[in-house]
């Protein structure tokens, strides 16, 4: 290589170290960690930056096969800057470790600062996700905002006791700010099909008059908004994966939802993904 060769190279070789140093940080710290371990790591920092009396987490879900509407989605979830990002489940497939690992790519690519939480959903394969994405049953507890989000699997459409239990115990020593999701949405009167059966009654009776604030679901490829148990309840599964091309109720729109919690009380926004 010539000197004048050499020298050309040079603004060439500065921008690849640059880039190299943005990306390696991200990379090594999920190196031997779960996407959960690592995210609950950023989420305990973040947490210490944001006002306690007014911040907002976004909820996605069902991003399967739709790569590219996905990065979409998850710049329109980091332009709000949120808290973290609560993924409602269906990252996958087939739930493989190859999709496993292109899932964990995406985000290490697109929102490396956002902590990103992943409820199992029925196209995960449970060992591939407790081995890399995280536990089937978590909580996370934010004691400086009084938050508490508690995540549940029932992806094979059931609740089964041991979860129902868990469920109970976190919400009767739950702070004042309290949220549920878990993959499948309870069947109701407005949601028919893709729903859950097994476990709903003891959910209901579970949740009426708690201090739970919002329920989170996907599964169905779209927007709804209902009430559970007089409890704003969401299915928000358009990030990504193919919508529904009909439905009785809610909206077919590829979208996140914005939830704010001012004063400890939470409000909801559907975002569209537009174009």
């Amino acid at each position: 290589m010539t000197f004048s060769s050499l020298r050309a190279s040079v603004p060439l070789l500065k921008r690849l170290f640059l880039a190299l140093l943005l990306v390696l940080p991200a990379y090594q710290t999920c190196q031997g960690q779960t996407l959960y371990e690592h995210s609950s790591e950023l989420l305990a920092a973040r947490a210490r930056q944001v006002l306690p009396d007014d911040y907002s987490f976004v909820v996605m879900g069902d991003s399967r096969d739709g790569e590219r509407t996905f990065l979409q989605v998850l710049a329109l979830a980091r332009s709000y800057s949120p808290l973290f990002i609560l993924h409602a489940g269906d990252y996958s497939n087939k739930g493989s470790e190859a999709e496993t690992a292109n899932f964990l790519s995406l985000l290490r690519r697109s929102v490396p600062e956002l902590p990103v939480f992943v409820v199992v959903g029925n196209h995960e394969e449970r060992e591939v996700f407790a081995k890399e994405v995280g536990p089937l049953n978590f909580t996370l507890d934010i004691a400086r905002l009084g938050l508490r989000l508690v995540a549940l699997d029932n992806a094979d459409s059931a609740l089964r006791p041991a979860e129902q239990e868990r469920l109970r115990r976190e919400i009767a020593s739950g702070p004042a700010t309290v949220f549920v999701s878990m993959h499948v949405p309870p069947q109701t009167e407005r949601w028919r099909g893709h729903t859950f059966t097994q476990g709903v009654e003891q959910l209901e009776k579970t949740l009426a008059g708690s201090r739970v604030q919002g329920l989170f679901f996907a599964h169905s490829h779209l927007y709804d908004r209902s009430e559970f148990a007089g409890i704003p309840a969401f299915i928000t599964g358009g990030a990504g994966a193919p919508l529904v091309w009909f439905t009785r109720h809610g909206v077919p729109v590829n979208h996140i939802l914005l939830v704010r919690v001012k004063k400890g009380r939470a409000s909801y926004r559907m975002v569209p993904l537009k174009g």
